[in-house]
């Protein structure tokens, strides 16, 4: 035995592994370094005992360090280059950290034995009372893994078996989900990619309805990349049975966005219900400042109820329509050809009805554009369709447009805008009952306009007067003698900043014919609208009046936001209604930081004057948030006409930062802009 008073490190490189012919090739370990305070070497066994500061390095054939045991005792075998760890170590890599009371590593083969070891990885922690390396993968038996630091961990996942591999991905079975002590939930197989990739993010939703019972939603979402996206929904209600759906979405702004949702529940009781929307963008084509690209979007329903019943969060849940429609475009410097294919279609009791289609709509449209040197600009439109309006069957039809205008200040803050236009439109009716139509439009508007630092007066003149039906004479035989419109419109605007403004808008109506002349005839409602914002607070304010009804519309709505505490007031009175005021509250509170709670609650109700000051609360809801060490959790309710909901989730922050990023909130404001940037899907 080798002692040494003086700390001694002794180097053996294993040079065999560079140029013995015999030994294959081992991955990525080319050459292997220890060192020790202590050491004795059995030359007739070739075995070194190594003791206190024990370090073996791992290194590859350009002598990088690409792996580190610590140990305090170990045996090295020279002619079968492994080693036998005695006592508890410590191995390093680039990519996790494992500790372990004691183990078995094979140089050659690049295989290792760790016995009762933990290991390191990002924000996970695994542990396995066996834990087997083969190269680079790390098998685990009986294994807990866990993001929680805490001892004991506020949750863990126990999986009888779990395979590993650094920067790819790790798979478990037979896993049972740990909320303290206590068995949650069971999945016999889990993946989750790592790495560059994202994980299968995994959320469950259970709840109650009135409609559809007890429930319980999941979600399965996965990144394929920054730009590709897919989601899984699988769900179960107690009285309708299974519901299935998802989304998808590519989205890169440079040529392609596209997003893609559908979900279809075969109901017990009644029928297949189900819904798709989504949209696209794609540029084929880009030089020179031209481009041909092409437009898609679709929302198509089984039921007009159908996102009522299952997606309430969505702000189609209250559209009764269904739509698609396809274009595509080519676009030039200062103009645009494009073919566009739409259906759209309303609600007909519990169904649908066509109200109209272009079976295709071919467009040009130029841009406005000086002409030469003259203070002239011109526009013009034109356009080929084949159309049905409202079953009407399907027209041929033709729209023109062509306008030329110019704008110049009289003094430094007066300006004055001139236009002059010509439109038309021809019909030729594939129904032989229906004759063709040419009817023509003639537009002027002139205006004047003074305007300050933030203040602006205008006043504007504009007519529209049509022809006759296949003649350029102005209709003077119909009973609005061809006078579309004729009228003055004054626009005041106060106080234009970006905190506060005030607008009063009217029009003056100058024709001379159907109605009594008189000055309350004539003017339109009256519409003011002011905004204010100051420090954490915004009011905005609207008012309809006309001088013959009284308000036709009042909107108030009141904004106050404190860090992350906010409220909000709207009340509103509309003439179709007068004796009614509807009020809606948004309040969203933290009551102490620290803690992680927070609570959004929503009270919408109204009163009204005419029913003994009847009160009644159409809509009330709340949503719970608690976050956790390691959770975050959601409690939600709701309570509005044909929906008496409440649910509950779980999530775990282990995947916080594969959950959504720039490109998901690009993703939904193009797309989904009413979707909570938190939320996976509509609820």
């Amino acid at each position: 035995m080798l002692r040494l008073r003086k700390m001694m490190y002794l180097f053996f490189l294993f040079l065999s592994f560079l140029y013995s012919s015999e030994n294959e090739s081992i991955s990525k370990i080319d050459l292997v370094e220890f060192k020790s305070t202590y050491a004795y070497y059995d030359h007739l066994n070739g075995i070194v005992e190594l003791s206190s500061g024990v370090v073996i390095n791992l290194l590859d054939e350009k002598e990088n360090v690409i792996g580190k045991l610590k140990t305090e005792n170990a045996t090295i075998s020279v002619t079968s280059y492994t080693a036998l760890m005695k006592s508890s170590f410590t191995l390093e890599t680039s990519s996790l950290t494992v500790n372990a009371e004691n183990g078995f590593y094979d140089f050659k083969k690049n295989v290792a034995v760790f016995n009762d070891a933990i290991a390191y990885y990002d924000n996970f922690i695994l542990k396995g009372s066996v834990i087997e390396k083969k190269e680079e993968k790390y098998i685990y038996k009986r294994a807990k893994i866990t993001t929680c630091n805490y001892d004991p961990p506020h949750y863990y996942i126990s999986a009888l078996r779990t395979v590993f591999l650094p920067q790819k991905y790790f798979i478990s079975y037979n896993n049972v989900f740990y909320l303290g002590r206590i068995p949650i939930f069971y999945l016999p197989v889990m993946y989750k990619p790592l790495g560059e990739g994202t994980p299968v993010i995994s959320q469950f939703y259970p709840g109650y309805d009135e409609r559809n019972g007890f429930y319980i939603k999941s979600n399965y979402t996965y990144k394929f990349s920054r730009y590709l996206k897919t989601k899984l929904f699988i769900d179960y209600y107690s009285k309708k049975g299974w519901g299935f759906g998802g989304e998808v979405y590519k989205y890169n702004p440079s040529n392609i966005k596209l997003d893609i949702s559908y979900y279809r529940i075969d109901e017990r009781d009644s029928k297949i219900l189900w819904g798709a929307n989504g949209g696209m963008w794609y540029k084929v084509y880009s030089n020179n400042n031209r481009e041909i690209y092409m437009q898609s979007f679709a929302r198509m329903l089984s039921d007009p109820d159908f996102n009522n019943k299952y997606f309430r969060t969505n702000p189609f849940s209250i559209s009764d329509d269904k739509q698609w429609d396809f274009s595509i475009t080519y676009k030039m410097i200062s103009s645009y050809l494009r073919v566009h294919l739409k259906e759209y279609y309303i609600r007909y009791d519990d169904s649908f009805r066509e109200s109209l289609s272009y079976m295709p709509k071919v467009e040009y449209q130029f841009l406005t554009k000086r002409i030469g040197k003259t203070p002239l600009n011109q526009s013009f439109y034109i356009s080929l369709e084949n159309s049905n309006y409202n079953n009407t069957n399907y027209m041929k039809r033709m729209n023109y447009s062509h306008i030329f205008s110019n704008s110049f200040n009289i003094l430094r803050n007066l300006s004055f805008y001139n236009s002059v236009g010509y439109s038309s439109y021809i019909e030729i009716s594939t129904v032989s009952m229906q004759n063709n139509i040419f009817v023509s439009r003639y537009s002027y508007t002139s205006s004047i306009r003074l305007f300050g630092v933030s203040d602006s007066y205008q006043v504007s003149y504009s007519g529209i007067f049509r022809t006759e039906n296949k003649k350029f004479e102005i209709d003077n035989k119909s009973s609005d003698k061809g006078i579309e419109k004729s009228a003055l419109d004054f626009d005041i605007t106060l106080f234009s900043m970006i905190d506060r403004y005030m607008r009063v808008f009217m029009s003056y109506d100058l024709k001379n014919y159907g109605y009594s002349k008189e000055f309350k005839d004539r003017l339109s409602p009256i519409s003011f609208e002011s905004y204010r914002s100051r420090d954490n607070y915004e009011i905005y304010f609207k008012d309809v009046y006309d001088i013959k009804k009284g308000n036709q519309a009042v909107i108030l709505n009141m904004n106050s936001f404190n860090d992350k505490n906010y409220l909000n007031v709207g009340v509103a009175n509309y003439a179709e209604n007068r004796s009614r005021v509807v009020v809606s509250n948004l309040l969203g509170y933290y009551p102490v930081k620290k803690y992680g709670w927070f609570g959004e609650f929503v009270v919408r109700y109204y009163f009204d004057m005419e029913k003994d000051m009847g009160f009644k609360i159409f809509e009330k809801g709340f949503i719970l948030n608690k976050e956790f060490h390691d959770f975050r959790t959601r409690f939600v309710f709701r309570n509005r006409k044909g929906v008496k909901e409440f649910f509950f989730y779980i999530t775990m922050k282990m995947n916080d930062r594969y959950r959504k990023d720039s490109i998901d909130r690009e993703v939904d404001k193009f797309f989904k802009p009413w979707r909570r940037f938190e939320d996976e899907r509509d609820y």
